[in-house]
């Protein structure tokens, strides 16, 4: 690679905008791709920037911590895995400073695979992208992980990932019903009161069904009003009747 190329993908690093920090770090469960356990902080690049394949764009990031971005330097990840099984096989050689433990090393291959085709999902990607794409990104580490922090919070809320949800098309706004059913023709958003023991239960309840609250209400609700509907009719052909 030329030195020109080098320079301007270095200058480029780590200019990410929020909403692929926020679809990489929330992918493997918020979890470091190579050890499988420390939460995720850094976008690593799978493929070096040092290297011909390394690019810093979003389909060369996966999740990392500190720790594992750090021991795996300007190496590509599969390069990494199996200086670590050398090091394994012949300690004393010292084909690594640090490694991962054996049985966590031969699982980074299948992980990686796993966490590129979660990042590389396009309804992912573009729920993302419609919820985060306009927000500024921060311009301080802990703040970025403040906002990942806050979408990992949002996500909890829907009792399966809201871009798996059925979508009307719309060129311009998420119309996951899931997340912003509110965007579907002739929908509107109402509030309501519960006391806070009985707004739990319903979450549980909500949960159970595999619904969104909203979803959930408006399931039980349509009932009521179409029970109403008939009463309605019921009243005025009686009151025709005796017109008559």
């Amino acid at each position: 690679m030329a030195v020109a190329e080098q320079e301007a993908l270095s200058r480029d690093r780590g200019s990410q905008p929020l909403w692929v920090w926020l679809m990489v770090l929330t992918a493997h469960a918020g979890r470091c791709v190579y050890c499988d356990e420390k939460p995720s902080e850094t976008l690593e690049h799978e493929a070096p920037l040092a290297s011909e394949a390394g690019r810093d764009i979003w389909w060369n990031l996966v999740p990392a911590c500190d720790r594992c971005n750090g021991w795996k330097s300007k190496k590509s990840a599969t390069r990494w895995a199996a200086d670590m099984k050398l090091h394994h096989d012949h300690p004393k050689v010292g084909f690594v400073r640090n490694a991962l433990p054996r049985h966590v090393v031969e699982g980074i291959k299948n992980r990686i695979a796993q966490v590129q085709r979660e990042i590389q999902d396009a309804a992912r990607r573009t729920w993302f992208e419609r919820h985060y794409g306009d927000m500024r990104t921060p311009r301080l580490r802990r703040e970025k992980h403040e906002e990942v922090a806050r979408c990992t919070r949002a996500l909890t809320r829907y009792p399966y990932p809201p871009w798996e949800s059925p979508e009307a098309r719309h060129p311009q706004h998420c119309m996951r019903i899931l997340c912003c059913g509110y965007h579907q023709k002739d929908s509107r958003v109402e509030l309501f009161t519960l006391p806070q023991a009985d707004h739990e239960d319903l979450k549980r309840m909500a949960y159970a069904k595999g619904l969104w609250i909203g979803d959930l209400l408006g399931a039980l609700l349509k009932p009521a009003i179409e029970q109403w509907r008939q009463s309605q009719a019921a009243g005025d052909d009686e009151g025709s009747l005796r017109s008559a």
